[in-house]
């Protein structure tokens, strides 16, 4: 990875993610087992970021469904679904946290995403989104699902802040 890219990552106060496509991909998760192996990543993955005292979320067009009602209840993460209008909702977030953009990172997969990673701080997408979106972040996971993508930031996380 760029040094360039792990300078910001240290700056960053706030993960965000969109969910279908990159957190939920190829309808990996589609049964009661899946969806709590899936719950229970991300709040292994919300636990890891809140012992650095860094914020996580999840920004999704997605309809209030079982898993984002499943979502809520977990502590310590911001939901923001039902919405095509990312950057107006994350300016909202952000404005509660007294954050900027500059302090914020996205990942997203479709061109819909593309002006909310355009404003974040440090942006990045899974290897499966398309072209345009790749051309516009920092930096591409190599995992193929949350799984193997929220491992993957997390040890990026702790690689900078054990080294500060």
């Amino acid at each position: 990875m760029k040094n360039s890219v792990l300078e910001k990552l240290k700056e960053i106060k706030l993960f965000l993610f969109d969910l279908d496509g990159v957190l939920i991909h190829n309808d990996n998760v589609n049964n009661l087992d899946s969806i709590k192996t899936f719950l229970e990543d991300i709040k292994n993955y919300v636990e890891d970021l809140s012992n650095y005292g860094l914020k996580s979320g999840i920004v999704t067009a997605r309809k209030e469904d079982e898993i984002i009602l499943e979502l809520k209840k977990l502590e310590s993460i911001y939901i923001i679904a039902s919405t095509f209008e990312k950057v107006q909702a994350v300016e909202k977030l952000i404005a509660e946290l007294g954050i900027d953009f500059k302090d914020v990172f996205y990942t997203g997969d479709e061109v819909l995403d593309i002006p909310l990673l355009s404003k974040c701080g440090l942006s990045a997408a899974p290897a499966w989104a398309g072209r345009d979106v790749k051309r516009s972040v920092n930096f591409i996971f190599k995992g193929i699902s949350a799984h193997t993508i929220l491992p993957e930031i997390s040890a990026l996380i702790k690689s900078v802040h054990t080294n500060k």
